[in-house]
């Protein structure tokens, strides 16, 4: 794995791990979506994720905007936006899950977190890690993969009235 951008909490070694860290082969179950390469297909992966997870899942908001950030750069960055397509991957194992979007190809530029608030674009990276407890980005095949983790613990809805 390719950990040279990544964020808090990357697995820095090869093997192939599930969402909790454990050895491969005792992976979560895990959920996939096709969708071609084309704005719409935004929506379309933060409905997937809300019918995936469930309304009620408490790490649901932080997921499915960090996947519409994802997915957002995925189809304006890559070639997944010039006739392509991407996938988007769920899986959760006890408190963590796990969300992948792959695009087609491989660019010269990696994911960069981007803090320039005069920038009208590009804050992608910067929310994915704000919002994962970690992230990283993959390369396989000549795809592309930017993963991210999400602790169902470390999200709360407000108290209304505090």
């Amino acid at each position: 794995m390719d950990a040279a951008m990544a964020g808090r909490g990357v697995r820095r070694d090869g093997s192939p791990r599930d969402v909790d860290g454990g050895a491969a082969g005792d992976t979560a179950p895990r959920s996939t979506i096709t969708l071609p390469g084309v704005e719409r297909s935004v929506a379309n992966g933060r409905r997937f994720v809300r019918e995936t997870l469930g309304s009620r899942h408490p790490a649901l908001e932080k997921v499915a905007l960090g996947v519409s950030e994802l997915a957002t750069n995925a189809i304006v960055h890559t070639p997944s936006g010039d006739g392509g397509q991407i996938t988007i991957g769920l899986s959760a194992c006890g408190e963590v899950v796990r969300a992948e979007v792959t695009n087609d190809g491989t660019t010269a530029s990696r994911p960069r977190i981007r803090r320039d608030v005069q920038a009208e674009s590009g804050r992608g990276i910067l929310i994915v890690d704000a919002l994962a407890d970690a992230w990283g980005v993959t390369e396989h095949s000549g795809r592309t993969t930017v993963w991210a983790e999400f602790r169902a613990a470390s999200w709360s809805l407000p108290v209304p009235g505090v």
